[in-house]
C-alpha cells in the first residue's frame, strides 16, 4: 500500500511540475515583446588601397581606406562594422597590427618578400580584404 502511496505522490508532484512549467511557459510566450531588428541601410565593404616606397632596407606603407576606421582603443573587443586595424605579413607571418594609415616597417632582411596588407576585425578575423606586393630589399 505504501508503495502505491508514493507513485501516486511522485506522479503527483510531476504532474504539478509539469503543470507550472507550462503555465509559465505559456504566460512568457504570450508576455513575450519581440524586438525586431529594423535593417540598417547597407553598410558598403570597407576597401584598402596600398601604395608603399622602400627606401633600403625600410618600407613605407600608405594606406587609403574606405568605409573603415582604425581603432587601437576597440581591439580585442566586439566587432563594429567598418572597425579595425591591420594585419602585416612579411613572406606569410604576421609581424604588425597597424592602427593608422601610415607605416613604416624598419630593417627589413636583404633578398625578395613578400608583403600582404590585410584589413581585420577588431576581435582580428579578416574583413576578405587584402593586398599583395614583392619587394627586393638589395644587400
Amino acid at each position: 500500500m505504501k508503495t502505491k502511496r508514493l507513485i501516486f505522490r511522485l506522479f503527483l508532484l510531476i504532474a504539478i511540475a509539469a503543470l507550472v512549467e507550462w503555465f509559465v511557459y505559456a504566460k512568457n510566450d504570450a508576455q513575450t515583446n519581440v524586438m525586431v531588428e529594423q535593417p540598417q541601410a547597407h553598410q558598403a565593404a570597407p576597401t584598402l588601397q596600398v601604395t608603399h616606397t622602400l627606401t633600403q632596407d625600410d618600407l613605407e606603407l600608405k594606406l587609403a581606406v574606405t568605409n573603415f576606421t582604425f581603432s587601437l582603443e576597440n581591439m580585442g573587443k566586439e566587432n563594429k562594422q567598418g572597425e579595425g586595424h591591420v594585419h602585416l605579413y612579411l613572406d606569410g607571418k604576421k609581424i604588425a597590427k597597424v592602427f593608422e594609415a601610415s607605416y613604416v616597417l624598419k630593417d627589413i632582411p636583404s633578398g625578395k618578400h613578400e608583403i600582404t596588407v590585410e584589413l581585420a576585425h577588431n576581435n582580428h578575423e579578416s574583413y576578405g580584404v587584402s593586398e599583395r606586393f614583392n619587394i627586393e630589399v638589395k644587400p
